[in-house]
């Protein structure tokens, strides 16, 4: 449940070990992730990939849902600045001009650089007043990431 934070949600697969069978007889794994500022910055998504691959996962897909986008997500300087000397790709800039961070470019430099394809969903949470914000509206609601296998 999200509502500005990413939701991640990743399918890896193999050729053997779990339970569920894609077609061609490939096991599929999966793992969703709530990738907020804090989340992220502790590695949910690098501990995500690392337990599908101790699962047995081999080629991982994640997409990467709607969140507050680097274009609103408005921060201190000082954080921003902090951040982004380990994080290079958390740096980004309001379309006002104030210091941001965007968690999606961040996100998807994480999972790239650990071999997983990489799929982004469109949506800023701040923007987009059909989707939940909790920075625009905050207790108004949130929504989920749901992963599952088609038949």
């Amino acid at each position: 449940m999200v509502a500005d934070c990413l939701p991640v949600l990743m399918v890896g697969r193999t050729a053997s070990g779990g339970t569920s069978r894609a077609p061609g007889g490939e096991a599929l794994v999966t793992a969703a992730a709530h990738a907020g500022r804090a989340g992220l910055l502790d590695g949910v998504l690098e501990n995500t990939v690392a337990a599908l691959h101790e699962h047995g996962a081999e080629r991982i897909q994640a997409w990467i849902g709607p969140g507050a986008c680097g274009s609103c997500y408005e921060v201190p300087a000082a954080m921003r600045d902090e951040l982004a000397v380990r994080r290079p790709a958390i740096a980004s800039e309001t379309t006002w001009g104030t210091p941001a961070l965007d968690l999606r470019s961040e996100a998807e430099e994480v999972l790239r650089g650990r071999g997983v394809e990489v799929r982004q969903l469109a949506g800023c949470t701040i923007e987009d007043d059909t989707l939940f914000s909790h920075r625009r509206a905050p207790g108004e609601g949130r929504f989920a990431g749901l992963v599952w296998r088609a038949r």
